[in-house]
């Protein structure tokens, strides 16, 4: 590298201008990066320098943009001697800082004085620079057809857009939006000092080590090599800007070259958009790009991270490319996937938003309530490949019941199986055999046939039932693992066609205390419950006390205090106010239990066993085919 120097921000921009290029990351820092940022600004004494970090750039010439359509508004700046650059390293803070300063200057009117110049002049030199006295070029920014540079320009700095194309909003436009909304918080309550004096030490004493990497070096090499500082760049990040360099490497015409690298930019555009179209739920960069691995490349288990391996180390490298091994074709293959792909990976966690039908989401809804399993990559496969809704529904319905019967009420590890099902999501992919074939493999692993046993065992359920009770806390099935989801399902299919009464996401967030009541109390001081359960050895009395019959779904939570009262008033009691707090206005559960004219111990069996008989019916088993009766699972025996 070449010209080392400490610069300020001021010094940096005088007569350059910067752009992100396509290869790199957008903009990542959340709240706690723009936290110690603006830490490092309070803590910043008066006469004091600060060291911000490393600035690294590629100079370029007008010569190697003359041709390129994406510098076209800019190129009139060689014309009067300006100097453009690529951020390489840096490009965290360096965009932090220029979204601060134009906060700082949209609080200023244009009569003040900023640190002895006029708002226009600052305005000018950092923001975007004029032709004849129109905006033509901004001081820094993103490379034309990057979704975040339309959005930074438009959204962050306030300007009038060049271009008719809407811009998608991604993971990284929202920490863009993100940061500016932080600065203006933090400038709306100071005084014009106060933000002169921040605007100070942002453009003259915060230093940077300003390096311009030797024209010699490859820009692509450089900018993997350097990623070993800040916050890291994800596997999906890197490989984009492998592919990038992979694609100035081929035997092909510069317009093949230029067009395979549009491709590679629009497909990331289309992942980002994708990856971040719920901001309440963004999804994992990696958590993508390993499970389009799993389904597009043959599945390999032998590495903890065997996905960013295969992909950067052995799949798309220069020695591939050269030697042939990799070829165009493959690349586009590669990235027609990955853009078809995302979609359906979003629709997964996000079903409300597709077009897919109500028995589809409502699976769907399922599975991500009762945990995904090693299902994903199979799921987004299937997306991917089946026309027919009906065997889509089908499909994950088995899933849900492999999760459930295998992991939830077998008790094996969540790994079981889990290597098989990423075979065989590969495979499908590749169309080596059909969605119903798909289907009965899962129904063989999950329930077996007359020659070999599933992974469903219900001795276990009653093995691990028993130690429920006799191990550990002792507390039955209140703490069986699959106790919410079970109870949510049994309200479901009591509210049957009827308007839901309680919505799983606030059930789920609820603590478990609000959220599932004994209804034979855990502490049953009142006389009511001392005559009905007298009978009772203290064991016995715990057995009733965390059966699976006296554990009730509630709608909202109730006062503590109230839950040791007799049952009458639980049914029908009410709260300070006057509102209804009983059971009879509850949730569908609630209402089924407050029919009921006394809470016996009978009464906890009745229910028991009506609600074994669901998950039969539910997940088509029969406990009687083990030779398991009801009781032996309500009330296991020491």
């Amino acid at each position: 590298m070449a010209n080392k120097t400490l610069l300020s921000l001021f010094e940096i921009f005088d007569n350059r201008i910067f752009r992100i290029p396509d290869f790199q990351r957008g903009y990542s820092w959340g709240k706690q990066q723009l936290d110690e940022f603006w830490e490092d600004i309070q803590n910043l004494s008066i006469g004091k320098s600060h060291y911000i970090g490393q600035l690294t750039v590629d100079p370029i010439s007008r010569e190697s943009v003359a041709n390129k359509e994406r510098w076209e508004e800019d190129l009139w700046l060689f014309d009067k001697g300006g100097r453009a650059n690529y951020v390489i390293d840096g490009q965290q803070r360096l965009t932090t800082m220029i979204i601060l300063v134009n906060e700082l200057l949209q609080t200023f009117n244009n009569s003040y004085d900023i640190v002895f110049c006029k708002k226009e002049n600052w305005e000018n030199h950092f923001l975007f620079r004029s032709l004849d006295g129109y905006y033509k070029s901004f001081a820094f920014g993103y490379e034309k057809d990057n979704p975040s540079d339309e959005f930074f320009k438009t959204r962050i700095l306030g300007q009038e857009s060049s271009s008719a194309d809407k811009y998608p909003e991604t993971l990284y436009t929202a920490n863009l939006l993100n940061a500016k909304q932080f600065f203006a918080k933090k400038l709306k309550h100071l005084d014009h000092g106060q933000r002169e004096s921040i605007f100070d030490k942002i453009v003259n004493r915060f230093k940077f080590n300003y390096y311009e990497i030797d024209e010699n070096l490859d820009i692509h090499v450089t900018f993997e090599t350097m990623n070993n500082r800040g916050k890291h760049l994800s596997k999906l990040e890197l490989l984009k800007n492998r592919l990038i360099y992979l694609s100035t490497l081929l035997k092909e015409d510069e317009g093949i070259k230029n067009r395979l690298r549009k491709d590679i930019n629009e497909t990331w555009k289309t992942i980002y958009e994708y990856l971040g179209k719920n901001k309440n739920n963004p999804l994992d960069d990696d958590k993508f790009l390993a499970n389009h691995w799993i389904m597009y490349f043959r599945y390999d288990k032998n590495h903890a991270e065997a996905f960013s391996r295969f992909l950067l180390n052995e799949t798309f490298t220069a020695k591939n490319i050269i030697d042939g091994t990799i070829e165009i074709v493959d690349i586009q293959n590669y990235l027609s996937s990955l853009a078809t792909s995302v979609k359906q990976w979003f629709y997964i966690f996000n079903i409300q938003y597709s077009d897919y039908s109500d028995d589809i989401k409502e699976w769907v809804n399922r599975l991500n309530r009762v945990g995904l399993g090693a299902f994903s990559p199979l799921i987004m496969a299937v997306f991917c490949k089946e026309k027919d809704q009906d065997l889509i529904s089908e499909f994950l319905q088995e899933c849900e019941s492999f999760v459930f019967l295998v992991f939830i009420v077998t008790h094996r590890q969540s790994n079981t199986n889990s290597n098989e099902f990423y075979r065989l999501a590969s495979a499908y992919y590749r169309e080596e055999f059909g969605t119903q074939d798909l289907i009965s493999h899962i129904l063989f692993r999950t329930y077996g046939d007359e020659t070999e046993q599933g992974w469903f065992d219900p001795v276990k359920f009653k093995e691990y039932v028993h130690d429920l009770f006799y191990k550990n806390n002792q507390e039955g099935f209140y703490s069986w693992n699959g106790l919410r989801y079970f109870l949510y399902e049994y309200e479901e299919d009591l509210q049957s066609d009827l308007d839901a009464k309680i919505t799983w996401d606030v059930f789920n967030k609820r603590n478990k205390e609000d959220t599932i009541e004994h209804i034979y109390p855990q502490t049953p001081t009142d006389k009511y419950w001392k005559d009905r359960f007298h009978d009772l050895t203290p064991k016995e009395r715990q057995l009733y006390l965390n059966s699976l019959g006296n554990l009730l779904l509630l709608s909202r939570s109730k006062n503590s205090k109230l839950q040791n009262f007799p049952f009458d008033e639980k049914k029908r009691r009410y709260d300070n106010a006057g509102n209804s707090m009983g059971y009879f206005n509850g949730s569908y559960s609630e209402i089924e239990v407050s029919e009921k004219d006394e809470w016996t111990p009978d009464a906890i069996r009745e229910r028991g066993r009506k609600m074994l008989e669901f998950m039969e019916e539910r997940w088509a088993f029969k406990f009687s085919d083990w030779d398991i009766e009801y009781d032996d699972i309500l009330f296991p025996q020491k």
